[in-house]
């Protein structure tokens, strides 16, 4: 007899994903989402459509989760056709999430994000309040679509704790003023976009900040080997910093460079590290 394991990482999943197309005979992976959104929705989860007329231009979809016997609200994808992506429709979803999980008795909100992505990091940490200060290399395993191919899908896990004081500033735009910081990635410039050189895993402030590229797409584009050295040399400093009890708590942009500001004061109202 085949032996039974508990699936552990995203390159066995993908394998599991094979066996599904041939045990129910689907071949279309949009039928497997399909079916996989409606047990989400079934099962208590949360799946929020937006719409434009009748047409469907946005999507979030989250399910009931626990880590270490803490239950909370995973969000798993928030995303919008392109015609919307430079609207708020994004950010109504996740006030539309948020609204929905605190009917429903939960406090914390979480997610995953890839920390190179300036965009999300300006979204996720300064817009909406989460901090992050769980990394996870290669979360994904490899990943075929257009944002993630060519560099390990490392991602840092969002907390959303949606009745802080902190996520409430936040959402009535409320922001701090850091000054400023010192930085802990060390770069330069190199034709039109700027690229690691050395990292600084010496500092001990209150605050500091993590610089990442002004648009990691842009770098793939035109090198994947600087895009990889971004995700290693950031890797480290991400890891490093965790580990002392620093979390990321904000983002802004200088001179048209992108920076995310890690702390070791955690804001009021954020809870324990369950992840």
């Amino acid at each position: 007899m085949p032996r039974i394991e508990i699936a552990e990482n995203p390159d066995e999943i993908r394998k599991g994903v094979e066996v599904i197309k041939q045990a129910w005979g689907v071949m279309d992976m949009s039928t497997i989402m399909k079916d996989l959104l409606t047990a989400i929705k079934f099962t208590g989860g949360l799946v929020l459509l937006a719409y434009e007329k009748d047409q469907v231009v946005g999507i979030s979809f989250s399910l009931l989760a626990q880590r270490n016997k803490n239950f909370f609200l995973y969000s798993h994808m928030t995303g919008v056709v392109q015609e919307f992506r430079n609207t708020d429709l994004g950010y109504s979803l996740k006030l539309t999430q948020r609204e929905w999980a605190i009917k429903n008795g939960f406090d914390l909100v979480a997610w995953t994000f890839d920390p190179l992505q300036g965009l999300n990091s300006n979204f996720n940490l300064h817009k909406l309040g989460a901090i992050a200060r769980n990394y996870r290399r290669n979360h994904y395993g490899t990943m075929m679509d257009s944002l993630n191919f060519g560099i390990p899908s490392d991602r840092v896990v969002a907390e959303w704790f949606i009745s802080s004081r902190h996520v409430k500033s936040r959402l009535n735009k409320k922001f701090k003023k850091y000054g400023e910081l010192k930085n802990a990635v060390i770069t330069e410039e190199k034709n039109d976009y700027r690229i690691p050189v050395d990292i600084d895993l010496e500092l001990d402030d209150d605050y500091i900040a993590i610089e990442i590229p002004r648009d990691i797409n842009s770098v793939k584009k035109k090198s994947i080997e600087d895009a990889i050295t971004w995700r290693t040399m950031t890797s480290d400093v991400y890891e490093h910093y965790f580990s002392r009890g620093y979390a990321l708590i904000d983002f802004y942009t200088e001179n048209n460079r992108n920076f995310q500001v890690a702390s070791k004061i955690i804001p009021e109202g954020i809870k324990r590290n369950i992840f």
